[in-house]
């Protein structure tokens, strides 16, 4: 039975092999042994004030580095409060492996201080749950990892006990050969159809060069979802906007005779009926588990594979421009004149004098409705929101992750006062590490999507979804940031050119226009 700096010592060298090079967590006392093995095998650790943070920092650099985000925490509350953080991951799809302390199999029975069962409550959101004891760790981990990585990533939670024999991950499988028949059913529904169009999601983003190839090749209109952005770049002459099955993109897609879903997982979009006539082909890496969209023929394979084998049937006859014409549509009708200073006027504004090239972040929230459709994307990976899940609180761990597996770039994190007050804290982090984060806070003082959901309902007695005034430019100067106050686009240009982060705009917006973007985009 190894001791704990043993075992600590075999996890960290497997993680380090995976490509693992970073940790983040919040220390207790046993898991300071495996910061010290990490440390000693160069896996670096970083400090955050929130386990929730952690995971999302953990699974948004793993998600650029290709290798599974580590965090490690302590049992009991570290793990309870790990634990949206490994659902973001899970259901957003971002590889990442937690390390946890637990009370050890040997003392379980008469310590209940700080006991529950970790497992059982990591379970539902994650891939896999077990034990990395004394038996084949270095197999646990390594199989842990390709778990994490695989189509589609998610998190695996450990709890780290050398007095335990432990568990073994379930390699995932191989990707199935392309079934000739099914191909053949595709290629047949391909060639039936003069209007196709292409609904991309997140698990595209691999196989992004070859959608692109044929989308681009064949003038044939595609929309991506939220975390497909860039699969096809927003100034791709096929661009056809977001889809989410909301109102905005219903017009183009009601015009396809055929939908060709590629990756597209049933957890990105809403939560609402599928609407379309159109008969849908899907090509997944993975077949398909839930009946969100009806699926008239399924290709399961290599993508590109599949993409090739389908080229040559398709026989589009859209008119030139289809799909950006759509999206600029789309753009016109959510467009309103604010009342004052607008979510438009400082989405224009950041995008104008921003930095250049930026990794961005973007909280949940009424805002993002507006940053979505008009902030342009170039590549996959280049703006990470939680939409399977959907969380607040996901923009500035998120951007803290992403400065550090792109140190090379600006990071632009965009989130709610909301948001942000679920993680004010990790402001610090970011200034203490000095990244080059710039955090612009929609700072209206309302839970503003809540409220406009509520609609009319009387609820003068209870205050569901006001804040009180916050100072967050005041708030990041104490936590170690540069914070400016913006009252207007022009001065929001004005702090944008004058540094880099680490820096804050406490930028305040007036929520007016916010109703007529919910009612147009949502329906």
């Amino acid at each position: 039975m190894p001791r704990a700096d043993t075992l600590a010592a075999v996890a960290m060298s497997e993680l380090a092999a995976a490509g693992s090079g970073l940790m983040f967590g919040v220390p207790g006392e046993t898991n300071l042994v495996m910061i010290e093995k990490g440390a000693e095998v160069g896996i670096r650790f970083v400090l955050t004030h929130g386990e929730t943070a952690a995971c999302i920092a953990a699974g948004v650099y793993g998600g650029l580095t290709g290798a599974p985000g580590v965090a490690a925490v302590t049992r009991g509350p570290g793990v309870a409060s790990a634990a949206n953080g490994m659902a973001q991951a899970t259901l957003d799809r971002f590889p990442l492996i937690l390390l946890a302390d637990a009370i050890s199999a040997a003392d379980r029975g008469r310590i209940a201080h700080q006991r529950f069962d970790q497992r059982q409550m990591m379970a539902p959101v994650t891939k896999w749950t077990g034990v990395l004891g004394y038996e084949n760790p270095a197999e646990v981990i390594r199989r842990a990892a390709r778990l994490a990585v695989s189509s589609p990533s998610g998190a695996v939670h450990l709890d780290f006990d050398p007095t335990a024999p432990g568990g073994r991950p379930p390699l995932p499988p191989h990707p199935a050969a392309l079934d000739p028949d099914a191909l053949e059913r595709a290629g047949d529904l391909v060639a039936a159809s003069r209007r196709p169009v292409f609904l991309i999601g997140a698990g595209a983003v691999p196989w992004a060069g070859a959608v692109r190839s044929l989308v681009e090749g064949l003038d044939i209109p595609a929309l991506v979802t939220y975390q497909a952005k860039g699969v096809i770049p927003d100034t791709s002459p096929c661009f056809g906007g977001l889809f989410t099955n909301s109102a905005s993109e219903q017009a183009l897609v009601d015009e396809a005779d055929l939908i060709v879903a590629v990756e597209l997982d049933p957890v990105e979009p809403l939560a609402r009926p599928w609407p379309y006539r159109a008969p849908v082909l899907a090509l997944n890496t993975r077949p398909l588990t839930d009946s969100y969209y009806p699926v008239e023929v399924e290709v399961t394979g290599l993508i590109d594979a599949a993409l090739a084998g389908l080229r040559g049937s398709f026989q589009a006859t859209w008119p030139a421009g289809a799909g950006p014409q759509a999206h600029a549509r789309v753009r016109e009708e959510l467009y309103v004149e604010g009342p004052g200073f607008s979510p438009f006027d400082l989405v224009e504004a950041v995008a104008e004098a921003g930095p250049d090239d930026p990794v961005v972040t973007v909280d949940a929230g009424a805002h993002f409705l507006v940053i979505m459709p008009n902030w342009e994307v170039r590549r996959p990976l280049d703006l990470f929101i939680s939409n399977g899940l959907a969380t607040m609180g996901y923009a500035l761990p998120a951007a803290i992750g992403a400065a550090l597996a792109r140190p090379d770039r600006p990071v632009l994190c965009m989130v709610g006062d909301g948001g942000l007050g679920m993680t004010l804290a990790e402001l610090e982090t970011a200034a203490r590490l000095g990244l080059d984060i710039t955090v612009v806070v929609f700072n209206d003082g309302t839970l503003s999507l809540i409220d406009i959901k509520r609609g009319s309902q009387p609820q003068e007695s209870v205050n569901a979804v006001n804040y009180g005034p916050i100072d967050f430019a005041g708030a990041a100067r104490a936590l170690g940031m540069e914070g400016h106050l913006a009252r207007g686009p022009d001065e929001v240009r004005r702090v944008l050119a004058a540094g880099r982060g680490p820096r804050l705009i406490d930028a305040r917006i007036d929520p007016g226009a916010y109703v007529h973007v919910i009612r147009t985009a949502r329906g």
